[in-house]
């Protein structure tokens, strides 16, 4: 394991492709398109999220400003830097995917007949409460690895001095 994080860096094709010069200049940001790439489950229903808020959460845990990252290189090309924050945690990223897969089926049930084929059988809310009972910092994910999937997602913006090119 290396102490690096990961970010795509897309190729300029690609919807979310954001370009070298972008990243150099301002960093990464929740508000960087290459992060539309990551899932991030508490944002889904956001509102629903923050009302089953457990209390022991800490204050600078906003979804809305997250980043996603991978702790492996996925990728032939990616922005890679160091940890350098504690504010990293870690979620179940099956149960990430199950909040999209009903939330989908929730919101379109209704008015479209591919809705059904999402619908996981279970509330929104049990999925929400479910992915936060998920929650570790990254330290407790790297020593259990309990998920098969790993939604990793950093709390604040990632300095531009900090980031390079990492290729396979």
């Amino acid at each position: 394991m290396s102490n690096l994080l990961y970010h795509a860096y897309l190729p300029e094709n690609h919807d979310h492709h954001v370009s070298l010069e972008e990243i150099m200049n301002d960093g990464i940001k929740s508000s960087t398109k290459s992060n539309n790439r990551y899932s991030n489950g508490g944002i889904v229903k956001f509102e629903i999220t923050e009302l089953l808020r457990p209390s022991n959460t800490p204050d600078w845990l906003n979804f809305k400003e997250a980043i996603g990252v991978d702790i492996t290189n996925r990728f032939s090309k990616s922005f890679c830097f160091p940890i350098f924050t504690d504010k990293i945690l870690v979620f179940d990223g099956d149960i990430s995917l199950s909040i999209y897969d009903q939330a989908f089926y929730e919101d379109l049930k209704d008015f479209d007949e591919e809705a059904f084929n999402f619908d996981t059988g279970e509330t929104i809310e049990h999925w929400i409460k479910l992915y936060w009972d998920s929650m570790m910092t990254l330290e407790e994910y790297l020593i259990k690895k309990p998920y098969t999937k790993s939604e990793v997602l950093i709390f604040e913006s990632v300095p531009k001095d900090i980031i390079k090119i990492c290729e396979e």
